[in-house]
């Protein structure tokens, strides 16, 4: 992994250009949705870091069918898969506020040799879902500050034996709020760790994770 530090290289000859430069203009707009995602992915596993839950160490490669290894789920006894989803009330393209936020909670295809194939069988591959909103209406908010945050968890068996939800590919943030407190995220590893303790045996998910390092911050 980079530290920031480091510079081009041309021809044997350091630029004066570093990593932190190609951050700082590709990836410095966390308002646009892409990098959002992204940025709700690194707050939860901030989260898990500071309840002293391993999860893993780089970002994802694309190719992963979850987002996050969480918490072991004591009715099945393995690493629980959390899937997470990111959402706004602020257009990050048109700067237009709509309360109509949603989040995706499409089933998805399972990667077979390391490749996404038509024929490969979709499902959700998660144990839970955490729904991560930026709840500002205006672009003069800081999105670093968490307390412009809220978040959701929703154990993926309760979508699966929920007859309409199952087959639906978005969840609206008003039908979230019906199925789950609102959380701040000092609220959020602990609800974690209870969503995956409120998992049932027979709830087997999708493919298992693979082992995970005890790498850290």
């Amino acid at each position: 992994m980079y530290n920031g530090d480091e510079k081009l290289i041309s021809d044997g000859v350091y630029l004066p250009y570093t990593m932190l430069n190609f951050w700082q203009w590709s990836l410095s707009n966390i308002q646009f949705g892409m990098t959002r995602g992204t940025f709700a992915d690194f707050i939860v596993r901030c989260s898990l870091d500071s309840g002293g839950i391993i999860t893993r160490p780089d970002i994802g490669t694309g190719f992963e069918p979850y987002d996050l290894e969480g918490p072991v789920i004591p009715s099945i006894g393995r690493v629980s898969r959390i899937e997470v989803k990111s959402s706004a009330y602020l257009n990050s393209e048109t700067c237009k506020y709509s309360e109509r936020a949603s989040f995706s909670i499409a089933p998805a295809r399972v990667p077979v040799d390391g490749d996404y194939k038509k024929d490969s069988p979709q499902q959700r591959n998660n144990d839970l879902y955490v729904f991560c909103l930026y709840t500002a209406t205006d672009n003069r908010r800081n999105i670093l500050d968490l307390s412009w945050w809220e978040f959701f968890v929703l154990p993926t068996y309760r979508i699966e034996e929920n007859e309409s939800l199952c087959k639906q590919k978005t969840i609206s943030i008003k039908r979230v709020k019906e199925l789950c407190p609102t959380l701040s995220f000092d609220m959020l590893c602990n609800a974690i760790v209870e969503s995956c303790n409120s998992i049932p045996a027979n709830s087997q998910i999708g493919s298992p994770p693979p082992p995970r390092t005890s790498v850290q911050f």
